[in-house]
């Protein structure tokens, strides 16, 4: 689980949360009519991993319920569904330029509307509230939340690299689906119709019977060789600041894929010698 909730809980708002699916790990579609109630505000999708949500049934949902949407395309810079590019097809479009994204400026992150009001209102709460009127009166509460200067610098200019960025994200992609094929028990990710996915993690799953190692005993053994790994990200209920919040709900698709999902080495630096070893690596230790 990403994390977009921190966000709604910073707005004092209650965050509901929806299973993904189990084969992209994104907000399931077929699953959210049933946790709207009539104090829903707006929809959340967030492209995991550089795979799109499929964003032509929640534009649908939330139009049907007069909902606002909110894209998290931080982790699918360039992804597109259907031709149209992530973060841009709902009412706003955020993005992260932490360290680890495929565009960084170090830290901080953008918001993107196609409305004017809104996109007033947030260039006004991000510094203070500050009148137009009146310097150091201050209209509402507002946040510290610019982007430094060089920092918005550095993203302009990593804006122009994102091309190559992708390309190099799509293949190593295909290095490891080349390496890893054919591996009983290891579940490589995969690309919906009409998606263009970014691979911002290489993500898979392990299946403990088949691969005959747990995903947390395969970590073990390829740290020992050297290869450092990252678990998927954590169902709502193994987070201690939402146990009230959520009650004893579960969800069984976030949670499987916690327990057996793992990404590999991703970081644009990589190289087609490291990613052949990772692969190597892997299929050795599944063979033994």
């Amino acid at each position: 689980m990403a994390a977009p909730w921190f966000a709604v809980m910073y707005t004092g708002a209650t965050p509901v949360f929806v299973d993904c699916e189990p084969d992209t790990w994104n907000i399931d579609p077929k699953k959210i009519e049933a946790k709207i109630t009539p104090r829903t505000k707006a929809i959340i999708p967030v492209h995991i991993y550089g795979h799109a949500c499929e964003m032509n049934s929640i534009l649908e949902i939330a139009k049907k319920h007069r909902l606002r949407v909110i894209e998290d395309a931080a982790e699918a810079h360039g992804g597109e569904y259907k031709k149209k590019l992530c973060g841009a097809m709902g009412d706003f479009g955020c993005f992260s330029f932490y360290a680890n994204k495929i565009i960084s400026t170090g830290e901080g992150g953008m918001l993107i509307t196609n409305n004017d009001e809104w996109a007033e209102h947030a260039r006004q709460l991000k510094s203070y509230s500050f009148s137009k009127a009146k310097r150091f009166i201050h209209d509402e509460i507002g946040y510290n939340y610019r982007l430094g200067n060089l920092q918005a610098a550095v993203g302009c200019g990593e804006l122009a690299n994102l091309p190559k960025y992708i390309e190099r994200k799509q293949q190593m992609a295909k290095s490891y689906e080349k390496g890893l094929a054919g591996i009983p028990g290891l579940r490589l990710p995969i690309t919906k119709p009409g998606v263009k996915n970014v691979y911002w993690m290489y993500a898979t799953l392990v299946d403990e019977k088949k691969f005959g190692l747990s995903k947390d005993a395969l970590r073990a053994k390829l740290k020992e060789k050297g290869v450092d790994t990252r678990d998927f990200f954590y169902p709502p209920e193994e987070q201690p600041v939402l146990k009230e919040i959520i009650g004893g709900e579960r969800f069984p698709n976030a949670a499987f894929a916690a327990q057996n999902g793992l990404y590999l080495p991703s970081g644009l630096a990589i190289t087609e010698k490291q990613i052949d070893y990772v692969s190597s690596t892997i299929r050795a230790i599944a063979k033994a």
